[in-house]
């Protein structure tokens, strides 16, 4: 009888096993919705259409929470009088929100399908935008004054009045409904971004091969940063557009008038429609690409020593949550990626709040031309993060080389940190940082608007600045002024009679030697000529911003692989935890308290201090200059110690791995333990086994 091999029955039993699985994984990741799986939407199923569908859901949340709200923030605070200490609540509420539901969101979102937990983030961030448009619908049509003007001859001149009422106005408060009410959207803001930033993350990581996921990482991070950019033209576009354009037939103010009061809500209306669309597409992407087991089997154990395991499951059990948690903890370059994210995150939030009123203060402008000049901070951010992914793909660097990379980011940053502490002049106000009698104000002492000159006008205290021209100076209003007449002239305002002008250039020409000049000041600020100070702040800034973000890309890189595979999506949400706590939390409120502590002059609505007026760029700028500097020294420091405690897994060998990536058909070699070139690090290797 014919002898057989064994094997030669059971490999076709085996392979056929394999195969059915293989079908059977096959079938499980395909694209679509429920039974609803079309031949031609497979397509559209690989890592390219994911990257484009996580990039435009998060270019969508970076637009409405670091644009839009941002660059109306001082039209928030002038709308539903609050203060920046109010919006940097709000602005800092949003991490809040994520802080309450990362752990939930990590633990069980990591081990059920991610697309449909970032899909359905989706629908509820496109629900908190809709609610923060709604206080728009809920508050009075905007009156310039406050009031219907039933003395229609009452233009705010210097005139007599009667006390103005103040029963059922609105004062700044915690107990201000809007303030609750954006609160809301932000909380439903933060809740629905919480998987696209820990689950997405390593849902885009574990699709695409070690080697490509920098760059594609360092992509969605461009298309997030492209949601400012394009957030602020949007912003300061519909700041030009009237607030109750829907709901008045006449425009009662001119556009350059200080108290205008811009579209702001629609940009959450856009936002909130955009963010519905882009969830369905989501929605659609199987728990995993076809070609992810691939990416897998090809990956490099970089893991710490103290998480040597690259195997070790993210537990299912909660109870045991802890003891992984503490675990991860115990990572020491783990925790200094913590650290360096706190310590940047603080300086982040505060800038990404708080920008356009930092740049509107510091450059004396609009917050118009402000929310422009944002957009160059935030294309510098997105040119950081491109270089930042580009860098560590080209010189193919692993975690000791990206600590590297990450202490000479800082280091160009804090350099140029200082150009914030160049800043325009500060604008001349008289009766609160100028005399009436053209004389400085000592920073000790508290003058008021009120004088000799204006003593019989009754003056309301509304925020109405008139400007002369030809010494710069500026005029709580017209009334203040003691103008008594108004014109129009051109298209502008211009206000004549005014007692206070002539008093206060009487000083002004003994002191300048100026003989004549009109007794006439127009509506709106002065202007502010800031001449190499304004390209100096710009410059560094911009540098500072590169060289910053240029870091974020290593820094998530470290922590994506110094802890095993199945842990990363829990390793993620434990950062963001310490991050939203210690980091954005503090630093939005903190930067809003340091904005306010710069204020000069604060708007009073029936004896309640309501937004700030004017600001000290002196002050504020060497407040937040100093701040930046030691955030930065504190993130170099935890970075060199986490250079000198990395240990990685393979220490004792010191061997090479060799990889081939899906993209590249040429062997690349990757050293796990140092930044050798890959030829020194083989021949190391090769004497260490002999």
């Amino acid at each position: 009888m014919e002898k057989h091999n064994v094997n030669d029955f059971e490999e076709p039993g085996e392979n056929l096993k394999h195969k059915i699985e293989d079908e059977d994984d096959a079938e499980k990741l395909l694209c679509g919705y429920g039974a609803c799986t079309p031949r031609w939407l497979q397509g559209f199923h690989n890592a390219k259409c994911l990257l484009l569908v996580l990039g435009i859901c998060a270019f969508i949340q970076s637009f409405v929470v670091n644009a839009i709200f941002p660059v109306g923030l001082s039209t928030l605070e002038r709308r539903f009088k609050m203060t920046s200490t109010h919006t940097g609540i709000i602005s800092s509420w949003y991490d809040f929100a994520v802080l309450l539901v990362v752990f939930p969101v990590c633990h069980w979102g990591n081990n059920g399908h991610k697309g449909r937990w970032i899909g359905w983030g989706g629908v509820i961030m496109a629900l908190g935008s809709l609610i923060c448009a709604l206080p728009h619908w809920m508050v009075d049509i905007y009156h310039p004054d406050g009031n219907s003007l039933a003395n229609q001859t009452d233009f705010g001149q210097c005139t007599n009045r009667d006390d103005p009422e103040c029963a059922g106005k609105p004062h700044s408060s915690w107990f201000n409904p809007y303030f609750w009410m954006f609160i809301l959207g932000q909380t439903l803001h933060g809740v629905g971004s919480t998987p696209l930033f820990s689950i997405g993350t390593t849902y885009m990581d574990e699709n695409v091969s070690q080697k490509a996921s920098p760059v594609y990482l360092a992509i969605h991070a461009v298309l997030t940063s492209f949601g400012p950019v394009i957030g602020v033209f949007a912003g300061g576009f519909l700041l030009n557009l009237y607030d109750d354009f829907d709901r008045v037939d006449t425009i009662p103010m001119e556009r350059s008038d200080p108290r205008w009061v811009g579209a702001w809500w629609v940009g959450f209306i856009i936002s909130s429609i955009s963010a519905l669309m882009i969830a369905f597409p989501i929605l659609a992407f199987a728990r995993e690409l076809p070609e992810a087991k691939r990416h897998r089997a090809k990956d490099v154990n970089q893991c710490h020593a103290a998480n040597g395991d690259v195997n070790a499951k993210a537990p299912r059990d909660l109870t045991k949550l802890p003891a992984c948690v503490w675990k991860i903890l115990s990572n020491p370059t783990f925790l200094v990626c913590i650290f360096v994210g706190i310590f940047e995150s603080i300086i982040i939030n505060g800038f990404a709040a708080f920008m356009p009123k930092i740049l509107e203060t510091l450059l004396s402008t609009n917050p118009t031309l402000a929310s422009y000049l944002s957009s160059v901070v935030i294309f510098a951010a997105a040119t950081g993060v491109m270089v930042g992914g580009t860098i560590i793909r080209q010189l193919k660097l692993q975690v000791g080389g990206m600590l590297k990379m990450i202490v000479v980011c800082h280091v160009i940053a804090l350099i140029f940190t200082t150009g914030l502490l160049s800043h325009c002049p500060q604008r001349e106000f008289v009766g609160i940082n100028l005399g009436y009698e053209d004389l400085s104000i000592e920073k000790s002492h508290d003058f008021s608007i009120s004088s000799r000159c204006n003593s019989e006008c009754h003056c309301k205290m509304e925020w109405n600045p008139v400007c002369d021209r030809n010494t710069g100076h500026m005029y709580y209003s017209a009334c203040h002024a003691g103008c008594t007449g108004m014109t129009k002239n051109q298209g502008s305002t211009e206000w004549s009679g005014c007692g206070c002008l002539t008093s206060n250039s009487t000083f002004h020409n003994l002191i300048h030697g100026i003989k004549e000049h009109p007794e006439v000041l127009n509506q709106g600020y002065c202007h502010q000529d800031c001449g190499y100070r304004e390209y100096i702040l710009m410059v560094t800034l911009f540098v500072t911003v590169v060289a910053s973000f240029a870091s974020g890309i290593p820094t998530q890189q470290i922590m994506l692989r110094v802890v095993p595979f199945d842990q990363r999506t829990l390793a993620l949400g434990v950062n963001w935890t310490f991050v939203r706590l210690l980091g954005f939390i503090p630093g939005g409120i903190l930067f809003g308290v340091i904005i306010d502590t710069a204020c000069l002059e604060w708007g009073e609505s029936c004896g309640k201090a309501t937004s700030c007026l004017v600001y000290d760029p002196f002050k504020l700028s060497w407040t937040i200059t100093g701040l930046a500097i030691v955030c930065k020294l504190l993130s170099i420091l935890a970075t060199i110690i986490g250079y000198m405690t990395y240990r990685p897994s393979d220490l004792d060998n010191a061997g090479s791995i060799q990889t081939v990536d899906s993209h590249c058909h040429t062997a690349l070699h990757l050293v796990v333990n140092d930044d050798r070139l890959p030829e020194q690090a083989i021949i190391h290797a090769s004497y260490g086994h002999m």
